[in-house]
């Protein structure tokens, strides 16, 4: 199933199914609802998708937690900073927190920070937990962020804060695992990322270290999750223009670029700069 958290051409909130190229009401009021078990009948109206804005799958998550899964990424960060990768990243999947005020719908403009020259996208894939605590469905997730910012407050010990805090775009839509190639606590699907109509990276989600299951386990231990928590992967090798390099020009992001996440079975997430 694919599931939609969506504006109907009233402007009310709606959580939907996608059924090819209609938008299938469901009685939930919320996606947090959803997901708790609640409201998965139908209410007898559909829309055309094309007349429905969609908003994030789960607009205001409880939590955001962003893991570090990818040990090309991961390699690629410390050789940069002139070191090895941490023995302790081969022993525990390791996440930060990271801000769920700052989730961005498909096609929500991200404003580029006053304190950035280096704006930068990340390609990743995020799992939603449900009401048992499993995923309930992956959904694409780009964790924007500021790397000079970033860089500097690292510098102390902690973060990344505010290098992140600005915002996460989320979606288009969010898919049961069902649905997707989902074996051995991986997805076995091609994300890609564009750049003003330029795909820049292609890259296999199932190359990732540590599986969906090690991190939501480790993201439980000693807590709880709770309906609705976001789970990141962390940036996919080459899913950031860190590893790639500046963009034409010798630049990084500036407003009127365009973003584009896109993966097999999970849609297309595209992103303006201004």
């Amino acid at each position: 199933m694919r599931l939609v958290t969506f504006l109907d051409p009233a402007r009310s909130e709606r959580v939907g199914r996608l059924d090819g190229d209609r938008v299938v009401e469901l009685r939930a009021a919320s996606m947090l609802a959803w997901l708790h078990g609640e409201g998965h009948e139908e209410v007898g109206r559909d829309h055309a998708l094309a007349d429905v804005t969609l908003r994030a799958p789960v607009p205001e998550p409880p939590s955001v937690r962003d893991f570090f899964a990818y040990e090309g990424h991961v390699a690629t960060g410390w050789r940069l900073r002139g070191g090895e990768i941490p023995a302790e990243w081969y022993e525990f999947p390791v996440f930060y927190f990271s801000n769920a005020a700052s989730i961005h719908d498909p096609g929500q403009p991200v404003r580029r920070p006053a304190a950035t020259q280096l704006l930068d996208f990340e390609l990743e894939i995020a799992a939603v937990v449900g009401a048992g605590g499993e995923i309930a469905g992956f959904t694409l997730f780009n964790d924007w962020s500021a790397r000079d910012v970033q860089r500097r407050e690292m510098a102390v010990g902690l973060g990344p804060a505010k290098g992140k805090d600005f915002a996460i775009s989320l979606g288009p839509w969010l898919v049961t695992p069902d649905e997707l190639p989902y074996a051995d606590g991986r997805l076995a699907l091609e994300a890609r990322v564009e750049v003003n109509g330029e795909v820049l990276s292609r890259s296999p989600a199932q190359a990732q270290h540590w599986t969906w299951p090690q991190m939501l386990a480790h993201a439980a231990r000693d807590t709880r999750l709770r309906a609705g928590d976001v789970i990141g992967s962390g940036t996919l090798d080459g899913g950031c223009l860190l590893e790639l390099g500046p963009l034409e020009g010798d630049r990084y992001l500036q407003p009127g670029d365009v973003v584009a996440l896109e993966a097999d079975g999970l849609g297309r997430l595209e992103t303006p700069v201004v």
